[in-house]
């Protein structure tokens, strides 16, 4: 694995890399978290495992233990895990981002982390070109579709991410290949009780707490209030990311879902609480040319709570379309 770092419109990024192959794998993280909690998932998209090592970065794992993922070429992928602008080592947004800010802060990253340059070109060419072909103009006469080929990725997003991956994949379908959306958010509910009761509260709170003796419980009351409805992250975030939450959350992308074309893998927890089941099911069935699968136990953590299974599935998913 290699842990980078990039500028981007002023925003110092930190993100990591793990493989060599020629295919991008660009995953988005959720929201609260970072690109840590998916490297062991990675790792096993990627194949970047030495197996000399593996009882002692995955005791547990499926390939540590002898049992590896059968039909996957080792090597094909470069997995790219970023911190997403106010997560991780990465730099705050300057501004009250939206969720447009996020999908074109996005085009910029894969633009700037997946373009071949230099030797990886030339390396790149020479695998796709014999020295006879050069000798009669073989580097001029690679197709138009080889060049747009090796500018697509595979796009990952769980959670916040899948809501980034959604509207990127309806603005720019010519640039992913594959589409996978686990536990990912975008569908708008109307308030439960318990939200609207967290409503009413902030309201009366922030008069309440406007008294001078009464500020110095405000944290604690808020602390107590952001448990009881599941708001934790909110709670957590400082001013300039609270604001941007309240932006990301407020579109509804139920609209636009028809509108993706991508091959695209619906990954669902069963149990998952955050982004109900009933979502996936509804973006299967807005999604043309889209498949779920649903993982009986487990929840919105599913990209690093079951890995080796959602790995393998994803893999089957990408190379089973590759090869058809």
């Amino acid at each position: 694995m290699k842990e980078k770092q990039i500028k981007i419109d002023n925003l110092n990024i930190n993100y990591k890399e793990i493989g060599n192959g020629d295919m991008p794998i660009v995953l988005l993280h959720g929201w609260g978290i970072d690109s840590d909690k998916y490297v062991e998932l990675a790792s096993i998209l990627a194949k970047d495992i030495e197996f000399e090592n593996l009882t002692h970065k995955f005791p547990h794992s499926a390939i540590a233990q002898g049992r590896l993922l059968s039909g996957v070429t080792i090597g094909t992928y470069r997995v790219i895990l970023l911190d997403l602008p106010g997560f991780g080592k990465s730099d705050e947004p300057n501004e009250n981002w939206n969720l447009d800010d996020y999908v074109e802060f996005t085009d910029l990253f894969i633009k700037n982390v997946t373009q071949v340059r230099g030797f990886e070109l030339l390396k790149s060419i020479l695998s796709k070109s014999n020295i006879k072909n050069m000798i009669s103009g073989g580097l001029s006469s690679i197709s138009n579709s080889e060049t747009k080929k090796n500018k697509q990725i595979i796009l990952i997003g769980h959670s916040f991410g899948g809501r980034i991956a959604i509207k990127y994949a309806v603005k720019y379908p010519e640039k992913i290949e594959k589409l996978i959306l686990t536990g990912a958010a975008g569908i708008k509910h109307s308030l439960s009780k318990k939200q609207r009761l967290f409503s009413f509260f902030i309201k009366i709170g922030k008069r309440i707490f406007s008294f001078p003796f009464m500020d110095r419980f405000q944290n604690f009351a808020e602390k107590i209030l952001y448990k009881f409805v599941s708001k934790k992250d909110y709670h957590k975030a400082n001013p300039t990311m609270k604001e941007v939450m309240k932006n990301v959350i407020a579109e509804d992308l139920t609209s636009i879902l028809e509108k993706i074309k991508t091959p695209t893998l619906l990954a669902w927890g069963k149990l998952d609480n955050s982004t109900p089941l009933s979502d996936g099911n509804l973006m299967n069935e807005e999604i043309e040319n889209s498949k779920i699968i649903v993982f009986d136990e487990a929840n919105h953590s599913l990209p690093y709570q079951r890995s080796e299974e959602f790995a393998k599935n994803i893999l089957e998913f990408i190379e089973k379309s590759r090869i058809e």
